[in-house]
């Protein structure tokens, strides 16, 4: 298949790869930038956890002046991607949620204690779900620091449009209810909204289709779970039943 890779980098330029080893072409045309935060101290008081809901967190906290002092401590990543990463920065003890913030509320209260010191959560300024909101109410004391921006982009990528507008993509993999949203402004503000329509979309959750819906893409297809392997296993079925 003929796939347009929206995610931002270094991850477009990776999922790009592994579609190309697939038997995949890729076109990338990354809808957000991320600008990393800087972040040298925390605030005083014991710490029992971090929480990590995305692997720009992660890469947040490897630029930061705070990781050598994290390292010890328990870390609740939000899918398996984000634990990875964790255990490659050199944190051990890393619990791995479901992939998403949502599921991860009930790994966190399983594995510690209200009582035991605040969590901190590393996070973006847009977030899909008010974990913090939702672990306070079960007594937890939570502080979320934001460690990263996501800034959209203002345009697609010229070879992105000159493939939507001859015809000459088969898929486009949205991987946020955001990057949607951006998606659809782009193709909108290019006057490619007809062409878009016609390209199925690839979404890694439920939300993320959702915020589809006052488009009407043709075709929308949602992955088992919220992560990229399994992304990327959607769009293999997509290849095969376009084949078929």
């Amino acid at each position: 298949m003929r796939v347009l890779v929206t995610r931002p980098e270094p991850d477009a330029s990776s999922t790009q790869a592994a579609l190309q080893d697939c038997g995949h072409s890729a076109i990338l045309s990354p809808l957000m930038s991320i600008r990393f935060i800087k972040l040298n101290d925390l605030r005083p008081g014991p710490l029992q956890a971090i929480i990590v809901t995305s692997r720009n967190a992660v890469r947040a906290l490897g630029q930061s002046g705070v990781l050598q002092e994290l390292l010890e401590l328990p870390v609740f990543a939000v899918g398996k991607g984000t634990a990875r990463d964790a255990h490659d920065l050199g944190f051990h003890g890393v619990m791995e949620g479901p992939g998403n913030a949502a599921g991860l509320v009930d790994v966190i209260a399983a594995n510690s204690n209200p009582a035991g010191g605040r969590l901190v959560h590393f996070a973006g300024y847009k977030l899909a779900f008010d974990l913090e909101g939702a672990l306070r109410q079960l007594g937890f004391e939570v502080e979320t620091i934001r460690c990263y921006e996501a800034q959209a982009a203002e345009t697609l990528t010229p070879e992105a449009a000159v493939a939507m507008r001859t015809g000459h993509l088969d898929a486009v993999l949205l991987m946020s209810p955001e990057a949607s949203r951006t998606y659809v402004r782009l193709v909108k503000a290019a006057g490619l909204a007809d062409a878009a329509r016609k390209v199925a979309c690839a979404c890694i959750s439920p939300a993320t289709a959702a915020a589809l819906t006052p488009f009407s893409p043709d075709v929308v297809k949602v992955s088992k779970r919220p992560n990229s392997e399994e992304v990327l296993a959607l769009i293999n079925r997509m290849a095969e039943q376009f084949r078929l």
